[in-house]
């Protein structure tokens, strides 16, 4: 109801005022009706929200008699106040449009630059709360890095909501507002209260006030996103990086006789979370009883609390895809230089050519390697990390078409669904298996995207959400997959790995869990190193994953650090036991000189 007053009332209202003469006192009438219901209904709501917590959205659920009888109440209220405000209003002051006797050319720039103020000022700040809402746990890097990467790849889902909402929107505005603002400014405002005056829209101040609007506007839009912690990010220089970087190609690493092969699984957005409070989770309910019954029974999961299952903090840098793989294979974040090297967005540019990665070490001591993912993976820049560092053989969207194995127009979701990934990793499993040499096959899961995931049709339905069920029908599909890799003769040399690439970012899903509280998920299976190890109450990040990959493998490395991880098989402390929460994350949120330098440009 309040969206459709107010449609009208900015959208429709403004087109009306052209075929309407300027004195009618009927239309002045609907329009101050229309003004009144949008007052009312928009106090109502922001009353609500205050007392509740929680924004009206009129769904059927939540219209249950109790509270639509509250609502109504409540909005009685509200309209006896506003209209004793009124009478009071009208008892000293009397307000009367008439109309302006000279003509006007229809058209001011003054009025016209005025609305595109306010339209621009409308679309940060609306972008603002799309990126919020879409994206979680923003940080200036995932700013900056996104905002120059190309959008191949990503899912239509995303462009049409961006467009739908904070472009469209700035649009509707600019014309609405001008439109509207061009008609009041064929109007005088007679004013009575023992004085008379006339006062009338007056083009230049009528941009003075859109100019204070745009900046109340983009001030908001700015808070919103940490505008002062981007600017930190852009000003501060932190020697951390520096003073605790441990470069791989220095440090001696020792490979069993017999190298073991990697699997490696990145779960999309899967949280330690998601298991039930009782377990270390939030949940009410596990929802990932496969996969913490394969942990307690014969794998290795590490917590940050003395529960069974917490998990890896998420650091400045590893927050989304791309970045939580370079984390967990350099030990590094991924961070970005807005004057500099644009990660492979041209020819001329690298993917941190400065790095030597996992996949580096391994190319090196004779692994075959291939990534399978059911998307394209030039999206975010995955193409190019993995392309530049090993040899490594990319199976994503575009291949299984060329190949055959997907007709060249099939799209959902992502790209494919994961019931495909997992047999596609079966099948390269058994092929990679059939060499001599070790392999590394690493797979990115794709359903537990947000927003509410992909639910596949033959998905159960235990719960009564969908990005649950899609979590929970995630768990057997990894598991399923495990299970499948434990019956081959390979799975005897081969370590298991499944980490969530970083925090889930549906904010509607998370809104009521502190971020503190999160965690991601990570599980080791058929590890050398397993036995003996501390497993609790361990403050770690992503970013440790890497030297603890390759202990898992049975690799000794000296020192137990690579990267700025720290091998979580080993007693030495992690950089977050050693300085802290609160100090490595502001640290790493800070612009590194010797990162840029180091990592990021050609040298």
């Amino acid at each position: 109801m309040l969206f459709i007053a107010m449609i009208y009332l900015f959208v429709c209202l403004p087109f009306l005022c052209a075929i309407v003469q300027r004195n009618d006192r009927q239309f002045i009438q609907l329009v101050g009706m229309l003004i009144n219901l949008v007052l009312v209904l928009g106090l109502t709501i922001l009353v609500t929200f205050g007392l509740t917590g929680h924004v009206i959205h009129f769904s059927d659920g939540l219209f249950q008699k109790l509270f639509l009888l509250k609502f109504i109440m409540l909005i009685t209220i509200i309209q006896g106040v506003v209209l004793l405000t009124r009478r009071w209003r009208q008892k000293w002051l009397t307000f009367e449009l008439v109309p302006v006797t000279r003509t006007r050319h229809w058209f001011s720039w003054w009025i016209f630059s005025g609305a595109l103020l306010i339209s621009v000022g409308y679309f940060l700040l609306s972008a603002s709360f799309w990126t919020k809402a879409n994206f979680g746990l923003l940080t200036p890097e995932q700013i900056v890095y996104n905002l120059r990467q190309p959008m191949t790849g990503v899912d239509d889902g995303f462009i049409n909501s961006f467009i739908g909402g904070p472009v469209l929107g700035a649009i509707t505005c600019l014309i609405s507002v001008f439109l509207f603002c061009n008609y009041i400014r064929h109007l005088q405002l007679l004013v009575t209260h023992k004085i008379t005056h006339h006062l009338e829209l007056k083009a230049k101040r009528f941009v003075l006030v859109s100019a204070l609007l745009f900046c109340g506007l983009t001030t908001v839009a700015a808070i919103k996103i940490d505008a002062v912690g981007f600017y930190e990010y852009l000003t501060a220089n932190s020697p951390f990086i520096e003073e605790n970087y441990v470069a791989p190609n220095k440090t001696e690493l020792t490979f069993p006789k017999q190298k073991r092969n990697l699997i490696y699984i990145y779960a999309e957005s899967l949280e330690s979370t998601a298991t039930s409070r009782e377990m270390g989770g939030q949940m009410k309910t596990n929802l990932l009883p496969e996969l913490t019954a394969l942990a307690e029974q014969e794998g290795v999961h590490f917590s940050n609390s003395n529960r069974s299952f917490g998990g890896a903090q998420q650091l400045p840098g590893t927050g989304w895809t791309v970045a939580g793989m370079v984390a967990q294979t350099s030990g590094l974040p991924l961070k970005v230089p807005v004057d500099g090297n644009s990660y492979a967005t041209d020819k001329k540019n690298h993917f941190l050519p400065g790095v030597t990665s996992l996949n580096n070490i391994l190319d090196k001591h004779g692994y075959q390697q291939k990534i399978l993912l059911g998307s394209d993976a030039t999206f975010g820049g995955r193409r190019s990390y993995f392309t530049q560092h090993g040899n490594v053989q990319i199976d994503d969207l575009l291949t299984a078409r060329k190949d055959g194995r997907l007709p060249e127009d099939y799209y959902v979701w992502w790209g494919y669904e994961d019931s495909k990934l997992f047999e596609y990793a079966k099948e390269s499993a058994l092929e990679l298996s059939k060499s001599d040499q070790p392999f590394n096959l690493t797979m990115l899961t794709e359903n537990t995207h947000h927003i509410g995931g992909y639910p596949e049709p033959d998905m159960p339905e235990k719960y009564g959400d969908q990005y649950s069920n899609v979590i929970a029908f995630s768990d057997h599909q990894i598991v399923e997959f495990i299970k499948w890799a434990q019956t081959q003769s390979f799975y005897q040399n081969t370590t298991i790995i499944v980490n969530g690439d970083h925090l889930g970012m549906d904010v509607e899903y998370y809104k009521k869990i502190p971020a503190n509280k999160r965690h991601a998920f990570n599980l080791i299976l058929n590890a050398p190193k397993a036995s003996q190890v501390q497993t609790k109450n361990r403050q770690f990040s992503t970013m440790d994953m890497f030297p603890t990959t390759l202990a898992a493998m049975g690799v000794d490395i000296k020192g137990e650090r690579l990267g700025l991880g720290t091998n979580l098989f080993s007693t030495k402390k992690t950089l977050i036991e050693e300085k802290g929460l609160k100090k490595v994350d502001k640290a790493l949120s800070a612009k590194s000189k010797f990162y840029n330098n180091q990592f990021i440009y050609d040298k």
